[in-house]
C-alpha cells in the first residue's frame, strides 16, 4: 500500500461500529519497515490497537530484529505476531523464526509475543535449522498419517488456495454432494478475522481471491453483495458448484474435495478463466493466475 491507501483504510476501520484490532500484514511487512513505522503511529494516533504479523524471512541478525521491533513498540504497536508453520519452512530456514521470537521477547515480552502456532517452533526444529523444509520431508520422516495429523489437523489448513491441490492426498477427499447443507453466511457475514488489500478488496475471513466490497467506497457489512458472494451466503460451495455446473460446464475434480473451501476455490478458479468479466467480485485475479 501506498502510505495515503494505508492512512485510508486505517481511517475507514476507525469509523466502524466497535473497531476491531488491527493486524498489520502482507506478504511480508518487514519488507517496507518505513511503512510499516507509519502505519503504527497512524493506528496509535486514530486510537487503533494493532499488531504485526512477520514471517521472520528477515531476521538473520537477532540484534537488528530487536531495534526493529523497538522502534516499533515505541511507535504505538501492541504486540508481534511471529508465523510459525511448515508452510513458512519450505522457504524460511527456522532460525530466523527462532531469532525473531527471541528478539520479539527482548522487547515485548511474554504475553505480547505471539508465536503461531507455538507449538510448531519445535516441529520445524526437528530439521535443519539452517535451510528451507520441503512439505515432502514431513511424509518421508513421519509417514502419511502422522504427516495429516501435523500439517491438516495440527496447524488447521483451510482447504482453499493451493492446500487442497497439493495436500488433500493426506486426508480424506468426498465429492461436492456432501457439503450440500454448509452455507458461508458465517465466514462471510460475521468474520471475526477479514482483511483489506491495497487494491480496495474486502476479503472476509480467509477466502483469498473473493472480495465481498470495495472497502474504500462501499459498506462492506451491508447486503446485497456481488452474486457469487450472495450465493456462498445463502447455498455455500455445493450452490457455487451447481450454478457454475448449470451455466458454464463446471466438471468435478476427479478425486473428490479436502473440503468445502478447496471445492469453492476450484469452481471460483473455473469461473475466473471462463467468464472473468461476469464476476468482479473474483478478485484479485492474480490469485487464480498464481494457483
Amino acid at each position: 500500500m501506498s502510505i495515503e491507501v494505508l492512512r485510508r483504510a486505517l481511517e475507514t476501520v476507525a469509523g466502524w461500529p466497535n473497531p476491531p484490532q488491527v493486524h498489520l500484514t502482507g506478504g511480508e511487512p518487514f519488507l517496507f519497515f518505513d511503512l510499516l513505522l507509519e502505519g503504527t503511529r497512524m493506528a496509535a494516533d486514530l486510537g487503533i490497537t494493532a499488531y504485526v504479523e512477520t514471517n521472520a524471512m528477515w531476521c538473520v541478525d537477532e540484534d537488528v530484529a530487536g531495534e526493529r521491533f523497538r522502534r516499533l513498540r515505541d511507535a504505538g504497536l501492541s504486540a508481534v505476531l511471529v508465523s510459525c508453520s511448515p508452510f513458512h519452512a519450505v522457504k524460511i530456514p527456522p532460525i530466523r523464526t527462532v531469532n525473531a521470537v527471541r528478539a520479539a521477547l527482548q522487547v515485548f515480552g511474554s504475553p505480547r509475543t505471539i508465536v503461531y502456532l507455538a507449538e510448531f517452533l519445535q516441529i520445524v526444529q526437528q530439521f535443519d535449522l539452517e535451510s528451507p523444509t520441503p512439505l515432502e520431508r514431513y511424509e518421508e520422516q513421519f509417514g502419511a498419517e502422522r504427516a495429516s495429523q501435523i500439517l491438516w489437523d495440527g496447524y488447521g489448513i483451510i482447504s482453499g488456495g493451493r492446500a487442497g491441490y497439493k495436500l488433500g492426498h493426506l486426508v480424506e477427499c468426498q465429492p461436492a454432494e456432501v457439503f450440500g447443507e454448509e452455507n458461508c453466511a458465517g465466514n462471510i457475514l460475521y468474520a471475526p478475522h477479514s482483511h483489506m488489500d491495497l487494491y480496495g478488496n474486502y476479503i472476509p475471513a480467509f477466502c483469498g481471491g473473493l472480495t465481498a466490497a470495495d472497502w474504500r467506497t462501499e459498506d462492506p457489512f451491508q447486503r446485497p453483495h456481488p452474486e457469487l458472494v450472495e450465493l456462498l451466503i445463502e447455498h455455500g460451495p455445493y450452490g457455487l458448484f451447481a450454478m457454475a455446473q448449470e451455466r458454464y460446464d463446471y466438471r468435478p475434480l476427479p478425486g473428490d474435495y479436502a473440503g468445502k473451501c478447496h471445492l469453492c476455490v476450484d469452481v471460483r478458479w473455473h469461473l475466473a478463466e471462463v467468464k472473468p468479466d461476469d464476476y468482479p467480485e473474483l478478485r484479485p485475479v492474480s490469485f487464480y493466475e498464481n494457483i
